[in-house]
C-alpha cells in the first residue's frame, strides 16, 4: 500500500511555487479563497490549480500527454485532472506518495509546457531561411 501522509503542505507548496522565477499565484473566484490560481507573472497564463477537495489539497498540472498514464500508473497520488481537459492535465494530491521532488519537478514541468511561446522569434528564423 502506497505512503499516505503530508508530503507537502498548502504552505510548502505555495512557498515553493512564490519562489519560481515569473511566477505568482491569486485566489481569483469571488468568495472562494482556497482556490489558488498558479500563474506566470508575463501573460497571468495558468500553470497549476490548487484547491481543495474531498477535505484533501490537490493541484492540478499540465503535463505532456504521454506522461499523463505515465504518472498516473506509477502514484496513487496522481489521478485524472480534476475539472480539467484529462489529455492534457493530471490531478496531484499534496497528502499522497508523490515524493516531494517529484512534486516539485511535475510543478516545473508545469510551468515549462504553460510558458508562451515567443512567435516572434520563430517568424524570424523562418524569414532569414
Amino acid at each position: 500500500m502506497a505512503k499516505v501522509g503530508v508530503s507537502v503542505t498548502k504552505e510548502e507548496y505555495l512557498d515553493f511555487c512564490s519562489s519560481i522565477a515569473g511566477a505568482k499565484y491569486d485566489q481569483p473566484f469571488n468568495e472562494d479563497f482556497q482556490t489558488t490560481a498558479l500563474r506566470h507573472s508575463d501573460t497571468k497564463k495558468w500553470f497549476g490549480l490548487m484547491m481543495l477537495h474531498n477535505d484533501r489539497w490537490i493541484v492540478n498540472l499540465k503535463l505532456r500527454p504521454e506522461e499523463v498514464q505515465f504518472y498516473q500508473k506509477i502514484y496513487k497520488g496522481v489521478t485524472e485532472a480534476y475539472h480539467m481537459n484529462k489529455v492534457h492535465w493530471i490531478t496531484l494530491y499534496l497528502d499522497s506518495d508523490v515524493p516531494r521532488e517529484e512534486i516539485e519537478d511535475l510543478t516545473l514541468q508545469s510551468f515549462e509546457l504553460t510558458k508562451r511561446s515567443d512567435k516572434s522569434k520563430t517568424k524570424k528564423r523562418k524569414g532569414a531561411l
